[in-house]
């Protein structure tokens, strides 16, 4: 198994693995437990908590809105929308390859109820997801330890996720939904597995997982490589080398069966109800002469995501930081094959979901490198749950270490927090809020009573919210202008219902269409404003009237007549 996907290459020594020390009992002479804390201690800890929520949330607030709301973006906010005014369903929208329904498009609508349609709900949605990440992974890599070493636990994932690689980084772990949300209800389901039996759910726990990685599937199909598959198989080699079919694995691997069937069903049965449509996910396997690169692409990403990518840090705090993000990156590697060496060798007794969240990262890299989606730097959002699984596992399995620390290496863990702390004190005042894409011709459309147009597709659903939907932008593509059924509603085409009175036009992507096309295809328009990368053509007739469509990969004649879009099984793809 190769280093970089956390393998050992070579026999694990019972010394070198971590052992998670248990209670023993006072019959054999433990120390009687400490006392619990006073009232206020435990006020006064809830107060730091808090505080460092809040300074956390404000600091990551300021990173997401440093990258420009798009199209992409802005239709998640305008999807929640009608979904908060009553369209549950989302008739008549084609979504892209990742629905995130239920997941953050009801995220998007609670923060809707307090913003209303702004971009802003962009950034504050991105932010409280990352917190999310922190808390779901602290308390994943907590596990049932207590006191110091539960803190000591947590510590390592909040080092590990506490400075995102700046700028770049921000666009992955902190924008738009792409992946990183998904880790959030993943974690919960190895949470409720790691605490099952207890409250609130119960001996109803395995019904909990089933449910929860099925949502997390309806939302994003990377959620079957990387929750339901994982589980499956780790379940499924602790029930042989148990030899057994009974108990917690059987319940997880059924679980973990489940929850595929019940996602495809919920999405097949919204769209036989008239509800949305997802495309499929491109899904096809690399030529092997491309696997090299991949492996190479696969490291660099994974530095990327975890902020220690140092060719891209400038300044001395920013290239400190790395440094210590790239040992928690090598922590977390060692946490995973140590994880493999003792599954090896203990069989089925040892941590099961450390066990999961290290063959969710191996089966996340492994399809990676595999696949065409390997490709610069922006493909790290594709394994991007590397990083809060890798962080949970880090805690989970060297947390404890920390606390046997010698007076030199807790100098060192000191340093190497305040370094970290600096650089997210240094990112959160260097992050420079900006407007959405595109925001000067919202603001002249709103100016100049102009409702309702056609655009470019990254000139069209971040106008319609940056305008708080004062206008309407429906996205096309090009070389000739067609509507595109991609993060869109189908009514936005109608003509009996609409007139498209503009069209926006992306100077700097023609395959969405061009000055020159569009003139050939609708006439000389009445006016022309240019706002840099953007063109604004004014027209005195509807644009929607025998409008062609581009229904994914086939054209037809009006939107309407577009096939159905059914939806499949991740990876049916490689099947065709």
């Amino acid at each position: 198994m190769s280093p970089t996907l956390g393998g050992v290459t070579g026999p694990a020594q019972r010394a070198t693995l971590p052992t998670i020390p248990r209670q023993r009992d006072r019959a054999h002479g433990a120390a009687a437990p400490a006392a619990p804390p006073s009232r206020k201690v435990r006020l006064a800890t809830a107060g730091a908590v808090a505080a460092g929520v809040a300074v956390l949330l404000l600091g990551y607030l300021r990173m997401a809105a440093a990258t420009p709301t798009n199209s992409d973006a802005a239709a998640n906010a305008l999807q929640a929308w009608d979904l908060l005014h009553g369209d549950v369903l989302l008739r008549g929208w084609t979504l892209s390859d990742v629905s995130f329904f239920p997941t953050e498009l009801v995220q998007y609508a609670l923060i809707e109820v307090f913003l209303g349609l702004d971009s802003n709900v962009v950034h504050v949605a991105s932010a409280t997801t990352y917190l999310l990440l922190i808390v779901f992974a602290s308390l994943v890599a907590k596990g049932d330890a207590t006191g110091r070493a539960a803190w000591a636990r947590v510590a390592v994932v909040v080092a590990t996720l506490l400075v995102p690689q700046p700028h770049g980084g921000w666009a992955v772990v902190l924008y738009a939904p792409d992946h990183t949300g998904t880790a959030v209800p993943l974690l919960l389901a190895w949470l409720i597995a790691d605490r099952r039996g207890g409250p609130p759910l119960r001996r109803w726990w395995p019904v909990g997982v089933l449910l929860v990685l099925a949502v997390a599937q309806m939302a994003d199909p990377l959620a079957m490589f990387v929750g339901a598959v994982p589980l499956l198989l780790v379940s499924a080699a602790r029930l042989v080398k148990a030899r057994t079919w009974r108990g917690p694995d059987a319940l997880l691997l059924l679980a973990a069966a489940g929850s595929t069937a019940l996602a495809h069903g919920a999405l097949a049965l919204i769209w036989w109800a008239g509800g949305f449509s997802v495309h499929s996910p491109v899904a096809e396997f690399s030529p092997v002469a491309e696997l090299g690169d991949h492996v190479v692409t696969a490291v660099t990403a994974t530095a990327h995501n975890y902020g220690a990518y140092l060719p891209d840090l400038d300044g001395p705090v920013a290239l400190a930081a790395g440094v210590v993000n790239l040992a928690l990156l090598l922590l977390a590697t060692a946490a995973a094959g140590a994880t493999v060496a003792r599954f090896l060798r203990r069989g089925g007794d040892g941590d099961r979901v450390a066990e999961v969240m290290t063959a969710a990262i191996l089966v996340n890299l492994a399809a990676f490198i595999a696949s065409t989606q390997a490709g610069d730097m922006g493909s790290a959002r594709q394994i991007v749950t590397v990083l809060p699984f890798g962080a949970a596992l880090a805690g989970r399995v060297w947390g404890d270490r920390v606390l046997t620390a010698g007076p030199a290496a807790r100098r060192v863990l000191a340093a190497a927090g305040v370094v970290l702390v600096v650089a997210f004190a240094g990112q959160t005042v260097s992050a420079k809020p900006q407007p959405p894409e595109a925001s000067a011709v919202a603001d002249y459309l709103v100016a100049h009573d102009l409702r309702y147009g056609l655009g470019s597709y990254w000139g069209s659903n971040n106008i319609t919210v940056a305008s708080g939907g004062r206008t309407r932008v429906a996205p096309v593509i090009g070389p000739d202008v067609r509507s595109f059924r991609w993060e869109s509603d189908a009514d936005w085409y109608d003509a009996a219902r609409h007139d498209a009175r503009f069209l926006v036009v992306d100077l700097q992507h023609p395959r969405y269409g061009t000055v020159e096309g569009a003139v050939t295809q609708f006439g000389p328009p009445v006016e022309r404003h240019d706002f840099g990368r953007w063109a604004l053509l004014v027209y005195d007739h509807n644009l929607l009237v025998g409008l062609p469509a581009q229904c994914g990969g086939l054209a037809a004649a009006t939107h309407t007549h577009c096939p159905p879009l059914a939806p499949k099984l991740p990876g049916a793809g490689l099947l065709e």
